[in-house]
């Protein structure tokens, strides 16, 4: 899976057949991340949520885990864009799968229209592996799609699905076919659900987990 060819033209691909409502979905729960100190993002792509992290909260750091180069270029470019401080960001050009993160280091994880990528096996490998790198306090932020359960809007959120999937499988070899909702895996990992929002006729839902102990 790469994203390279279309990271040149993603944010005005985004912006054409979405309008907003992808980013304003990105940011629900921002203010909830007031506090945290190192952050992880997976898939970030050309930095949309990054540079709202790092305006939003002056004393975060971040890692941000993107496979595709060129995104992390279009990332970089954003940064310098809006006059924020690169440093504070080191990113890792890796398969989310295949790297291995730190243990017991983040207090932030950030997922946005990023675990649809994968097969079901997938998703729960990432999310078990990751939540082993939080801390005891940590908030997971997702943004992604989903299936409501009747009517109207079930049918044309299966008929999108099925349409971006074919779409993304075709140009960037995408593993996943399907939607693989991670509400299990991230509460097999520790994680319970804070608030959940939803946008776009139920097609989009934005979430805040909270990393329990008990």
């Amino acid at each position: 899976m790469s994203f390279d060819t279309l990271a040149p033209y993603y944010r005005t691909l985004e912006a054409l057949l979405a309008g907003g409502i992808l980013h304003r979905c990105r940011t629900t729960f921002l203010a909830e991340a007031g506090g945290c100190r190192r952050a992880l993002l997976l898939g970030e792509g050309p930095g949309k949520f990054l540079v709202e992290l790092l305006r939003a909260n002056p004393r975060v750091e971040a890692t941000c885990v993107e496979r595709s180069p060129r995104m992390i270029e279009q990332a970089i470019r954003h940064l310098e864009r809006n006059g924020l401080d690169a440093s504070r960001v080191k990113f890792e050009a890796h398969d989310a799968l295949a790297w291995q993160p730190p243990r017991a280091t983040f207090d932030l994880v950030v997922t946005c229209f990023f675990l649809d990528c994968f097969r079901p096996d997938q998703a729960e490998h990432l999310i078990v592996k990751v939540a082993e790198s939080t801390t005891n306090n940590a908030q997971w932020l997702l943004a992604d799609f989903q299936v409501p359960a009747t009517g109207w809007r079930r049918w044309r959120a299966k008929i999108l699905l099925s349409l971006m999937y074919q779409f993304f499988r075709l140009t960037t070899h995408l593993p996943a076919s399907r939607l693989a909702p991670p509400d299990d895996y991230l509460r097999t990992a520790g994680f319970r659900l804070r608030q959940r929002r939803l946008a776009n006729f139920g097609f989009i839902h934005s979430d805040l987990w909270q990393r329990s102990t008990t």
